[in-house]
């Protein structure tokens, strides 16, 4: 018997996902963690530095920079399809999942810049404490990390039910 993987089943793939992540969010300890940690959950993938290392891309690196749910996801699609240490230079087609994830992100909601998705500027002590004592702005972030799971998933079983064929 061949293994079954859920790679094959797109639609339940992404809902598995969403869901997760959705139920990781309201707990999160950085959207980052929470996209790359569900993904690689549900794949099977056990590394527990990459999700150490996706710890500080939380709050747009803490910085106000790139949503850590883009940062976790792309963490993901590298650690699938990256090319790895010994490629010289990436092939446009492993950019491809990248620049999808980014633009249907930007598509849905303008910005990829962190404080101005939550209207929390995480570089302030204070407004970061805000942040984390509002459950709406908690909620909106928890949103925004299942759609990029599953915008994930989509690309993974995109991917992977090419490959198969």
């Amino acid at each position: 018997m061949t293994e079954m993987k859920i790679t094959k089943y797109p639609e339940q793939f992404r809902k598995i996902a969403q869901d997760l992540a959705s139920a990781y969010g309201p707990e999160f300890h950085g959207c980052a963690q929470v996209v790359a940690g569900t993904l690689m959950e549900i794949l099977g993938i056990s590394d527990e530095l990459v999700i150490k290392a996706a710890s500080f891309f939380a709050g747009g690196s803490k910085r106000c920079l790139t949503c850590g749910a883009i940062s976790g996801a792309l963490i993901v699609l590298g650690v699938k399809y990256g090319p790895g240490s010994q490629a010289v230079d990436a092939e446009p087609e492993e950019v491809d999942p990248a620049m999808e994830i980014i633009d249907r992100f930007i598509n849905d909601y303008g910005t990829t810049n962190c404080c101005e998705l939550t209207g929390f500027d995480f570089r302030d002590p204070d407004q970061f404490q805000s942040f984390k004592d509002t459950p709406e702005a908690k909620q909106k972030c928890t949103e925004k990390m299942s759609r990029v799971c599953g915008w994930v998933a989509e690309i993974i079983s995109r991917k992977d039910n090419k490959t198969d064929n």
